[in-house]
């Protein structure tokens, strides 16, 4: 017997972004489904061991706070599981929250049951009917067999845009050039030492001499090692390699070499960094992060002036509050735009909308963006922030058939949203 389903709803993708959009259209009083292909909630945060939300807070000395409403839920949830998150700043100088992954999956799960959200994970989207430049129907796949799911409207939050792609989406990949960022396979470390230098200088001299030694299979020179206080465990951010493409031939060729990459690593910080001889590997990934892959051609697409000049808008439905961090050399740190400290911009709901799919909405790191801009949007911060207006405004239109900008202000004020 063939399943079906129907909601007002459905949002692809169970990330920071996927989580923020379908908590927001379930508040907003939309009938909503979420689907996730892993067999958690977090997308990134959980499952590729990225335990940093950068974006909460803008840069530099003087931090402003930029996101709330559903980001602010999620943090709430890891309060009430005890002390798994904690405000730092960072080896750059900027406000992050440093959070345990594990638990962030109890989190949203709570979150998620608290404002009746329903959402199926080990659900594979393997197709989507358009018709008239409107999506009717996704197809997904489980365990059980193939079921459909109809909807007014959609979000896709898988970060890859895997819906926009099925269902016709005008996608462009990595920059207008066709070239993304860096994608990385970070690996979690215990036993390290508790006075252990961390900083990227630091790990510049331990792995420019491993790579002098003769280690193989190392790429970045400096990068980022983080580490929760009072805890012997370290994050390790340096693996990194380019996507060529998101085929399983491709995936399984970035997972293979990245794995390779851990092992490199492993040796040269045991041999080479104090206060690591005895950290024994943890875990790895599980799953390859990636930065940057398909995005959406929006009705509006945010530029790099928008982000530098901190352009404020009355069409912003999100602030953005990172300066953009542009990872293109796998051997070499970020490059950094700077932005005066304190300062935010606003993202308008047209760069969240498909410019020719009329009921779709994108959120998190596939959102209408310039290459600089996109730099600076695609932090998980920045995410809960257009995951919530995503989710809103997908609630709107399958109300009355409209996304109007005013409404979807009121309602994403009355959650708590800073827009």
């Amino acid at each position: 017997m063939e399943r079906s389903y129907q909601y007002d709803i459905v949002v692809v993708g169970g990330g920071t972004a996927g989580v923020a959009a379908a908590v927001g259209a379930a508040k907003a009083g939309a009938k909503t489904l979420l689907v996730e292909r892993n067999a958690y909630l977090g997308g990134e945060a959980a499952n590729s061991g990225v335990n940093c939300f950068c974006g909460f807070y803008t840069c530099g000395s003087d931090p402003v706070r930029v996101v709330k409403g559903i980001g602010q839920l999620v943090l709430d949830e890891m309060r009430a599981l005890g002390p798994t998150i904690a405000e730092e700043i960072s080896a750059s100088g900027n406000r992050d929250i440093i959070f345990q992954p594990e638990y962030l999956k109890c989190a949203l799960d709570n979150l998620l049951e608290k404002e009746h959200v329903d959402y199926f994970l080990h659900t594979v989207l393997i197709g989507a009917e358009t018709v008239e430049n409107e999506i009717r129907t996704i197809q997904c796949a489980d365990d059980e067999g193939l079921f459909t799911v109809s909807a007014k409207a959609f979000v896709d939050a898988t970060g890859d845009a895997n819906l926009s792609r099925l269902a016709g989406a005008k996608l462009i990949w990595g920059t207008d050039g066709g070239h993304p960022q860096a994608a990385t396979l970070t690996f979690r470390l215990s036993g390290v030492a508790a006075d252990v230098d961390l900083s990227p200088a630091a790990v510049e001299r331990a792995v420019v001499r491993a790579k002098a030694e003769g280690i193989r299979n190392l790429t970045r020179e400096k990068g980022f090692i983080l580490k929760m206080e009072n805890s012997g465990i370290v994050h390790v951010l340096l693996p990194s390699i380019i996507p060529e493409g998101l085929s399983a031939e491709e995936m399984t060729r970035m997972e293979r070499e990245t794995r390779k990459q851990v092992l490199g690593y492993i040796q040269a910080l045991r041999t080479y960094m104090p206060g690591m001889e005895h950290s024994e590997l943890a875990v790895i990934g599980p799953s390859i992060g990636f930065r940057e892959t398909r995005k959406l051609v929006g009705k509006e697409t945010i530029t790099a002036d928008d982000v530098i000049s901190g352009r404020k808008r009355p069409d912003g439905v999100a602030r953005g509050g990172w300066k953009p961090e542009i990872h293109r050399d796998v051997n070499k740190m970020a490059t950094y735009m700077e932005v005066k400290s304190g300062s935010y911009f606003d993202i308008p709901l047209g760069a969240l909308q498909s410019e020719n799919v009329k009921n779709l909405f994108g959120a998190g790191r596939m959102i209408s963006a310039d290459e600089a801009a996109f730099a600076a949007v695609r932090v998980m911060g920045t995410c809960f922030a257009t995951g919530h207006a995503a989710g809103v405004g997908a609630a709107c239109l399958a109300v009355d058939e409209r996304a109007e900008i005013e409404h979807v202000r009121e309602i994403l004020k009355e959650q708590n949203a800073l827009v």
